[in-house]
């Protein structure tokens, strides 16, 4: 017997429902969560340019201009 039901919507008329015991779920959450997190980082990484990021791991900004 499953402990928790997730439900995933693929289509606003189908989903997917997967039965699963409690440490799966767990593992399921923790496995999303991961990629979620890895994926959003990816983003940040391009987003600033992987030159952009000094040894320390600072943005590097550029040259300090006065206006």
């Amino acid at each position: 017997m499953a402990d928790v039901s997730v439900r995933f919507a693929m289509t606003n008329d189908s989903e997917v429902v997967l039965n699963l015991s409690l440490p799966q779920a767990l593992r399921l959450m923790e496995a999303i969560a991961r990629k979620v997190s890895e994926t959003l980082a990816e983003r940040n990484t391009q987003a600033v340019g992987p030159a952009a990021a000094a040894p320390n791991g600072m943005p590097n900004l550029g040259p300090y201009t006065p206006s």
